[in-house]
């Protein structure tokens, strides 16, 4: 069964990578084009382009599949059996979506229909969802909308960013499409409603929970509002590790991890330490700064320690480290 894996970031590389491992015939990989990354911003090659290079895979790059009719004709005439899809970046015209003849799959890094969209994984994070997962789903014209042939759930841990349920994710997705593949090329037919019957395709509608969309991240999504609740802010700074930040004079400042302090101990101990209520604090100010428990700051309703950040220009540090590179004290405000 000849195969051509669309995809970009690390997340699909390594989909692509396991795939491969599982002894399927991957023809050619599409990906997006080169871009400026890293801080010299030197021109380089996504991470599906580098892996399919790695492996001797012929690659196509494209700025966009809708207009490029060169790419749309030489990948119609390598007569490929499936189409895999995971995290390539761009909507797929119905022209691409009818080439191959046991259709285009889609591997979805959420519990559809919930989180249709370019962000799924960030906005499980930040909407504090109890679980999210992955669905392998045969591609139609409408975003994220077709029926679904594997799935699978995982929690979401109090502990997890961004990073580390991608990881997650990432395991999922490739296990499943390496269980979809196997019982694709055992299709016969070439009729798609046939395709879908024969794998027990799911229609969304079925499935547990309500349509959301999880639209892409903007700049602006990435500034802290310290007048926000506690675990909202915790989430935000999960959901979009590593680069949720508050600006001090100015100056940005990523929170890198943090937690919430919301135990009656804890918070008794931290206003019998600077000898005043808590309740009274702005939303954003410094009540505490030491070398154990680092910078603590307040939200609307409990206070933060931040753990790690990194302030514009310097490496990743401990909040304390911030303090002394910022010249902090305590009443200070944050998102200033």
């Amino acid at each position: 069964m000849k195969i051509v894996f669309w995809g970009t970031p690390k997340y699909a590389a390594e989909n692509l990578i396991k795939i491969v491992k599982a002894g399927n015939e991957v023809i050619a990989v599409v990906t997006q084009p080169d871009r400026k990354r890293g801080r010299g911003k030197n021109l380089s090659p996504s991470p599906v382009k580098q892996t399919a290079i790695d492996l001797g895979i012929p690659f196509f790059s494209t700025q966009s599949i809708r207009k490029d009719q060169n790419t749309k004709d030489m990948l119609k005439s390598l007569k490929a059996d499936v189409y895999i899809v995971v995290a390539f970046g761009q909507i797929l015209p119905k022209e691409i979506l009818d080439q191959p003849k046991l259709g285009c799959w889609n591997s979805h890094a959420s519990l559809l229909p919930v989180w249709r969209g370019a962000a799924p994984i960030q906005w499980s994070i930040i909407n504090d969802d109890p679980k999210t997962g992955i669905c392998i789903m045969s591609m139609e014209v409408g975003l994220d909308t077709g029926p679904v042939i594997e799935q699978e759930a995982t929690v979401i841990n109090d502990s997890d960013n961004l990073e580390i349920l991608t990881n997650r994710l990432s395991k999922i997705s490739s296990k499943l499409l390496v269980q979809s593949l196997e019982r694709i090329s055992k299709i016969k037919s070439s009729n798609k409603s046939l395709i879908l019957e024969e794998l027990k395709a799911i229609d969304q509608s079925k499935l547990n929970g309500q349509p959301s969309y999880a639209r892409q991240i903007k700049k602006e999504d990435y500034l802290i509002d310290w007048n926000q609740n506690a675990r909202k802010i915790i989430k935000k700074i999960q959901g979009l590790y590593p680069n949720a930040y508050t600006l001090h004079n100015g100056k940005r400042i990523k929170i890198i991890e943090a937690t919430s302090i919301a135990n009656k101990k804890e918070l008794l101990a931290i206003q019998y330490i600077v000898k005043e209520s808590i309740n009274n604090r702005l939303p954003g100010e410094i009540i505490m700064i030491n070398k154990k428990s680092g910078i603590v700051i307040m939200t609307k309703d409990y206070p933060i320690e931040l753990k790690y950040a990194q302030l514009e220009g310097k490496k990743v540090t401990d909040s304390y480290t911030l303090s002394v590179q910022c010249n902090l004290r305590i009443k200070n405000k944050f998102g200033i």
